[in-house]
């Protein structure tokens, strides 16, 4: 080494989740897809993020899938879902899509006349 080198420590890769929780996140994917919902999957050591929606993204590991909801369980007090298959995932996460995705309707064009 010479002088005019800075020492860093050497980085090991992050490793990646599992070839089985990436294909269960797909799985995932592919239920919330069946919706309408577009989700994004990152690879995060051991685990895989599923991001729904601002504010909504899954995680999938090894003991099930896990987020955290926009419901609560009192008030002030946060609400942890777990679930163990990729059904009972995809119907809660589609509910609570669309607690934080209302839809928008727009006002259908009419001949009534302001008052």
């Amino acid at each position: 080494m010479n002088a005019f080198m800075l020492v860093y420590r050497p980085t090991r890769p992050k490793p990646s989740a599992p070839p089985l929780l990436q294909e269960t996140a797909r799985r995932l994917q592919d239920a919330l897809a069946a919706h309408g919902i577009h989700t994004d999957l990152t690879n995060d050591q051991r685990r895989v993020l599923v991001s729904v929606c601002h504010g909504l993204v899954a995680m999938v590991q090894e003991d099930g899938i896990w987020w955290h909801s926009p419901r609560e369980l009192r008030p002030g007090i946060p609400l942890y879902v777990h679930r163990g298959t990729v059904a009972g995932a995809a119907e809660a996460l589609v509910d609570d899509h669309a607690l934080l995705t209302p839809v928008q309707i727009a006002e259908e064009p009419h001949d009534a006349t302001p008052v």
